[in-house]
């Protein structure tokens, strides 16, 4: 399905404006709709929030169109039950099936893969898988359309990969003089302590830290975007002698920006966490993030971090690292990156199980 066509027929059926968290197969949809001035498309920090904004334009007497990962549903689920289904607002949910059962995905995707139409089932959200083609979209938005507007709640599309034709990619903006993240993530990983704990988001942070580092304390955390600071202060608050090292990216910071509140309550003095700023969602087709403008140290200060430094450079970092020891913490590294991640980049051979047997070996 061509990007415009959908994005034109389900406006045409009165469905608008569009929000969401990005998802690589949405890249052709989110792409356009970026690019058309005063097309209403707003790019949320996580699910419930888009799921909330949706609920504004309800009661404002729109039919919103929300898009998001199957992951990303469950953070959907709460505002789902107890703000559209409670008070009865209508959205068009749009959810990327990832690791649709029978079929070859990232292994994070399994679990909600598997379940997703249950889920919808249990919620009493109706939907469709859309097929192919313009007929099958114009049959799904009468449905849709139908359901909105008698029942008054959301009605749902489950969308598989590769349904939307790949479109043209929006010019690259210049990279300046920034570094990528692996430079950063390789100086780091040779820094580091051989005890040290290296921790890494959801997405490239996490793969290039995996897959481009020997070190033995490194674990890769697939899915469950936003959570690694939480999971990183449990880590850290067990295991004090060492230091634990969150390499974060300004998407999943963003997704969950109140463990910066809670780490800076209880003040691990073994964290270092590193933002790892490209302000783009790199890894589901590099569509921007909202980090542009965002102080991120001054947020981290707020919130009860002891210690922040913003990092641009190469020399910088290798000056923050020799003195990291001295350094209070935790401590909260800004670093801003340009897009750019190596050609190729495997994934893990690893499942999830292994990764974490090594590190609770390691830990041992």
């Amino acid at each position: 399905m061509d990007a415009a066509t959908f994005i034109r027929t389900l406006r045409e059926a009165s469905f608008s404006p569009f929000m969401g968290v990005p998802c690589s197969v949405f890249t052709p949809l989110i792409d356009l709709l970026a690019a058309s001035p005063g097309g209403e498309h707003y790019v949320c920090t996580s699910e419930g929030e888009a799921m909330g904004l949706a609920g504004g334009f309800a009661l404002a007497g729109s039919l919103p169109v929300v898009y998001m990962q199957n992951d990303g549903f469950g953070n959907a689920v709460n505002p789902l039950s107890s703000l559209q289904l409670l008070y009865r607002l209508p959205a068009l949910l749009l959810i990327s099936w990832r690791g649709e059962p029978g079929l070859k995905d990232a292994p994070q995707h399994r679990v909600m893969g598997i379940a997703l139409r249950g889920l919808l089932d249990q919620l009493q959200v109706p939907y469709r898988v859309l097929e192919d083609g313009a007929a099958a979209l114009d049959q799904a938005l009468v449905q849709a359309r139908d359901h909105c507007r008698t029942a008054s709640t959301p009605f749902a599309f489950i969308i598989r990969k590769g349904y939307f034709a790949p479109g043209k990619k929006p010019a690259a903006p210049e990279a300046g003089v920034l570094c990528q993240r692996l430079d950063y993530i390789q100086l780091l990983a040779a820094a580091a302590d051989a005890g040290d704990v290296l921790l890494g988001a959801t997405g490239f942070s996490g793969r290039e830290l995996q897959q481009y580092t020997l070190h033995q304390g490194r674990f890769y955390m697939m899915g469950s975007m936003g959570c690694l600071p939480a999971l990183g202060l449990g880590l850290a608050a067990r295991h004090s002698r060492r230091t634990v090292f969150v390499l974060d990216g300004d998407g999943a910071l963003l997704m969950k920006l109140g463990s910066l509140a809670t780490i800076g309550h209880y003040r691990p003095g073994n964290l270092v966490h590193v933002l790892f700023d490209n302000q783009a969602y790199e890894s589901t087709g590099g569509q921007p993030s909202v980090a542009p403008g965002i102080d991120f140290c001054a947020v981290a200060r707020a919130c009860g971090y002891p210690a922040q430094e913003e990092v641009s450079s190469i020399p910088r970092f290798k000056e923050l690292l020799a003195a990291l020891a001295g350094r209070a913490k935790p401590l909260f590294v800004h670093v801003r990156i340009q897009c750019g991640t190596p050609a190729g980049l495997p994934r893990p051979e690893q499942s999830p199980e292994q990764m974490r047997d090594d590190l609770m070996a390691f830990l041992d």
